[in-house]
C-alpha cells in the first residue's frame, strides 16, 4: 500500500488514526502497523509536527501582520486622498474640550453634593447629641428627686 503524506495533517492520508485497531480485509493487523513500528512513525510524526507547526505558526504571524499594516497603509492613504482626514485634530481636540467640561461640571456637582450631604450629617449629629443630653440632664433630675 502506497502511502502519501497529507500536508495538512503531517501524517500518511491511508493509515488509520489508530494502528493498533487498524485490519484488513482479512482481520489480522499487518506486519507494518506493529508496536516498535507503531512508536517509531508516532514519534517521527511528532518531530515533523513540532518543527513544522512552529515554523508555519512563525510564518503565518508575519504574513498576518504584514497584511494587517499593508490594509491600514492602503486605508490610510484612501482617506488622506479622499479628505476624511483634514480637520480630523481639530474634531479630535474639540471632543476633549467638551469631555473636560463636562468632568469639570461632574466634578463640582459631586462636590456640592457631598458637601450638602456633610452639612445634613452633621445636623442629624447635634440633634442626636442634645436629645442624648436632654435625656441625661431628665434621668440625672430623676434620680436627685426621688432619692
Amino acid at each position: 500500500m502506497e502511502t502519501i503524506q497529507n500536508t495538512a495533517t503531517g501524517r500518511p492520508q491511508n493509515l488509520p488514526r489508530d494502528f493498533r485497531e487498524h485490519s484488513d480485509a482479512s482481520g489480522t493487523s499487518p506486519n507494518r502497523y506493529s508496536k516498535a513500528a507503531n512508536k517509531m512513525f508516532k514519534k517521527e510524526m511528532k518531530k515533523n509536527i513540532n518543527s513544522n507547526s512552529t515554523l508555519m505558526s512563525n510564518k503565518k504571524l508575519i504574513i498576518g501582520v504584514a497584511a494587517g499594516v499593508a490594509a491600514l497603509a492602503v486605508t490610510a492613504l484612501i482617506l488622506k486622498r479622499k479628505g476624511y482626514l483634514d480637520g480630523l485634530s481639530e474634531k479630535a481636540e474639540e471632543f476633549g474640550e467638551r469631555l473636560k467640561d463636562k468632568y469639570a461640571s461632574l466634578k463640582e456637582t459631586a462636590g456640592k453634593k457631598f458637601d450638602e450631604v456633610v452639612h445634613k450629617g452633621e445636623e442629624i449629629a447635634e440633634k442626636v447629641k442634645s436629645n442624648a443630653e436632654a435625656n441625661i440632664d431628665a434621668k440625672a433630675a430623676n434620680t436627685n428627686t426621688t432619692a
